[in-house]
């Protein structure tokens, strides 16, 4: 692939917005061990893939919003080899990767930017593909939005993003040790079909499935968090260090909910699939 264009990312809002920069540092410095950590997300990734190859789409411009190492971009370019793919990321670590691993033999270009701020033009995308990477951005309707604004009238967005269900169990283990927001939080499949009819999106169809990964401890669990880069974003997260009593708490609280026959998290992923407005909002 071609050089990385880096384009602003932004500082977290007063509203509660997620901490942009903080994202990109932290999936940065994943990079290098992120495929080897991200089953779950290949899988979800692949069963998109394999909905693209069971439609009729002969797209002209592709955006991979949130392509991370590549993975799907380089897959995506062996199913539309005619297309002009641009592979998307707000982590320019992520892209220096890709960068590297696929050297100059994609046909795509690697650019570092918010998928809430796409440099491209009003209705200048066939396709917009993102694979859990949109509950990162500040909002199901801003990013809606701004992917209704590059679609062309009728082009496709397909994407799947995790749903409020996610790491639940991490999160109600938590709560019953302080009023911190320790866990990202993520939308529900209503919210991600109220969103992209708002948006002025056709034709939605959305669905959400739960998958539940088991871990030999919470400290497992925690260790492939941190690994792909997932780091609490949100605004009311703690800003001192968890001390060790607190995470003992925590802990032995998510133990008491497992029941002591192997340790769940649960991980709902919910899949959309529609077609662009047919005009700007």
């Amino acid at each position: 692939m071609m050089a990385v264009e880096s384009l602003p990312t932004s500082e977290c809002g007063s509203d509660g917005r997620p901490d942009k920069r903080l994202i990109g540092r932290s999936f940065g410095a994943a990079a290098e061990r992120y495929d080897g950590l991200a089953e779950l997300q290949r899988r979800v990734g692949e069963k998109l893939l394999s909905r693209l190859a069971g439609m009729s789409l002969g797209p002209e411009r592709i955006v991979d919003a949130g392509s991370g190492t590549g993975y799907l971009a380089t897959r995506l370019i062996e199913l539309y080899p005619k297309a002009d793919l641009v592979a998307l990321d707000i982590a320019e670590g992520m892209l220096r990767f890709a960068k590297s691993r696929y050297g100059e033999s994609g046909a795509g270009r690697l650019v570092c930017g918010d998928a809430e701020a796409m440099p491209f033009r009003d209705r200048s995308i066939d396709l917009v593909f993102s694979n859990v990477a949109i509950q990162w951005c500040s909002g199901l309707d801003s990013v809606f939005r701004e992917i209704g604004r590059v679609l062309r009238p009728g082009g496709i967005a397909l994407f799947s993003t995790f749903g409020a269900e996610t790491l639940k169990e991490l999160r109600s283990a938590w709560a019953s040790v302080d009023d911190y927001s320790h866990v990202n939080r993520f939308g529900d499949s209503a919210a991600v079909r109220s969103a992209l009819r708002e948006a002025g999106f056709q034709e939605i169809d959305v669905a959400a499935e739960v998958h539940r990964l088991e871990y030999g401890s919470v400290y497992d669990l925690m260790r492939e968090l941190k690994g792909l880069g997932a780091h609490n974003v949100t605004l009311d997260r703690p800003r001192h260090l968890t001390g060790k009593g607190a995470l003992r708490r925590m802990i032995a609280a998510y133990e008491r909910q497992s029941g002591g026959s192997g340790l769940d998290a649960t991980f709902e992923v919910v899949y959309g699939c529609a077609r662009g407005p047919a005009k700007c909002r």
